[in-house]
């Protein structure tokens, strides 16, 4: 139960009237504004006669003409009992976008919440000319409430403009000698990443450029899908904004209301998707277009869809920017190529659009460690200059009669990537290898994507033909066969994975004895000695939280001795 120190009664010859801002009583449980009145209450400020007359004010309640009433700034209410609870001070009272906003009166309601012990709310201004409201709340103990869970219960009490952006959760306040909140002890939150409770990472090109919009006009660095707008800061004078980027962008007019009805970055994709022009199409993938730095174009894993490198792009931090590539075949795009050396030229083409000349930045993961290395190889023998080459956990190419899996069907393939996704994304699907054995190939494919679309690994409006096509992807680029023609000239950089993973066990004697070499059979293709790192995780869980961060920090210091040698 909740420890109210209600402040009591009025005691005698003294009556207390808890009004709102028009003068009138408000309801039991509502706050208002304490006045007192009656014989004991003085005649004013001593020489302050300004501050007397706002402070003493006629007695509505009263026939007498000399009776006065104190406003007393205090915010209270009544509790059915009839005493009163005290609620902090009104005049700390705030204005933000036109709004006057009484900040007890948002403590007031939270303090409501069963889960909730103690709290303050304050109006920031981290940001120039951006001022939010962000809550501090000490909740009871092994009760701690979800952010949705305060953010849904306050909405239901407040106007959408009295909701605090930010929650940030303490164990207690901070207080001053005399036991008063502290509040300029309060720590700033960060506004600059998504403050709900799930994070789900744009998982397609569509929601990857709306989490940009939305991350330039929010100034909020991490966005994730599922975030509603209003929630990260978002409110009526950024709507037009929002539509006009969206019609620049995309050249569709998204009427102002369907935000309201659509506040989330996967609903808003699902309007402006609608009767899109799908020929549009581009590899490129730019993930993190801006920064200083010279770009970085990492290349994805044989399944051909970049967005998993996303952690990887964020933890490479804002100043370095990253651009990838989804294969063409993937949705979208024409048939896919089958030859490495195709698929490289094909990026060259995308690549030069955004950096017409080098040096030039390059990394892949996996199979993506052949195509940065056929591109680097390409791209000298056009006449450019390649200051980094960094294959991420992938042996050096060689021939194989028989590639690994040349004998699987497309079920076994498809094991394969849901496998892969299931570490890279941390979730279980509990797909059932009896349930699959049953169906079709199509069906099966319709079992495996809704699992994936509960799971928010794939969006709601994505079909089989997408599955499907990673599949295919993955088993083309998977059996391909590819031995470079030429040594490269340039120092390779190799990053492997401390782990030993499945993907790397095999029982092909050629692949056994690469795994035996410390480079992994890439001294072979470099007149430089090779690189070499070790970074924790395995072939996948490199690529993933926690251990992304150790990946990107490696990485960034590849990055910079490269660009010291130019």
């Amino acid at each position: 139960d909740r420890q109210v120190v209600p402040i009591g009664r009025a005691i005698a010859n003294t009556q207390i009237y808890i009004l709102d801002k028009y003068l009138q009583p408000v309801p039991v449980g509502v706050p208002g504004e304490l006045h007192i009145g009656g014989a004991g209450i003085a005649r004013g400020y001593l020489n302050r006669p300004e501050l007397t007359k706002e402070k003493f004010i006629l007695n509505p309640f009263s026939d007498e003409l000399d009776s006065r009433l104190y406003k007393t700034g205090d915010l209270a209410r009544y509790l059915p009992d009839g005493t009163i609870e005290y609620l902090g001070r009104i005049d700390n009272q705030v204005k933000i976008r036109g709004f006057r906003i009484e900040l007890g009166e948002i403590e007031a309601r939270l303090s409501q919440y069963e889960d909730v012990q103690t709290c303050c709310v304050i109006a920031r201004e981290d940001t120039t000319g951006d001022k939010r409201l962000v809550a501090y709340v000490v909740p009871h103990q092994h009760c701690t409430p979800t952010i949705s869970e305060l953010r849904h219960f306050l909405k239901a009490k407040l106007p959408e403009y009295m909701v605090p952006n930010g929650f940030v959760m303490l164990e207690s306040l901070p207080l001053t000698p005399s036991g008063k909140v502290d509040r300029r002890a309060l720590k700033a939150p960060d506004l600059h990443s998504s403050n709900s409770d799930k994070f789900v990472a744009p998982r397609n090109q569509l929601e990857l450029q709306l989490t940009q919009i939305w991350s330039k006009i929010l100034k909020v660095d991490k966005v994730g899908v599922q975030d509603n707008f209003f929630d990260l800061g978002g409110h009526s004078l950024l709507t037009p904004y929002l539509m006009a980027q969206i019609k620049q962008q995309f050249g569709k007019d998204i009427a102002i209301a369907s935000l309201y009805q659509n506040p989330t970055i996967e609903q808003l994709a699902t309007i402006v998707q609608a009767d899109s022009d799908s020929s549009i199409w581009s590899s490129l993938v730019a993930i993190q277009p801006n920064g200083s730095k010279p770009p970085l174009f990492c290349l994805p894993g044989a399944a051909g869809t970049p967005f998993y490198l996303y952690d990887l792009a964020r933890c490479l931090g804002s100043d370095q920017p990253f651009y990838s590539f989804q294969a063409n075949g993937l949705s979208g795009g024409s048939a896919a190529f089958t030859q490495v050396e195709d698929i490289a030229a094909q990026y060259i083409q995308e690549l030069e659009v955004v950096q017409p000349q080098g040096p030039y930045f390059l990394a892949g993961h996996s199979f993506g460690g052949k195509l940065a290395f056929e591109m680097a190889q390409q791209l000298l023998r056009k006449g450019h200059k390649v200051a980094l080459v960094a294959i991420l956990d992938n042996t050096a190419p060689f021939y194989q009669e028989k590639p690994e899996g040349f004998d699987w069907d497309n079920v076994k393939w498809l094991a394969q990537l849901v496998g892969a996704i299931e570490i890279i994304y941390a979730k279980k699907l509990d797909i059932s290898d009896d349930i699959l054995k049953c169906l079709v190939w199509e069906n099966q494919l319709k079992y495996v994507l809704e699992r994936l679309k509960n799971a928010d690994i794939l969006p709601p409006d994505d079909e089989i033909t997408q599955l499907n096509n990673m599949v295919q992807l993955l088993k083309a680029n998977s059996l391909v066969n590819y031995v470079p023609q030429q040594v490269y000239p340039i120092r390779i950089t190799l990053l492997r994975a401390s782990e030993t993973s499945a993907v790397k066990e095999s029982n092909s004697e050629v692949i056994s004895e690469i795994l035996q070499d410390s480079t992994w059979g890439w001294s072979k293709f470099s007149t430089e000695p090779v690189d070499i790192h070790f970074v924790p995780g395995n072939h996948v869980t490199m690529m993933t939280q926690p251990h992304v961060q150790a990946l990107a920090e490696r990485l960034k210091v590849c990055i910079e001795q490269a660009q010291a040698n130019i």
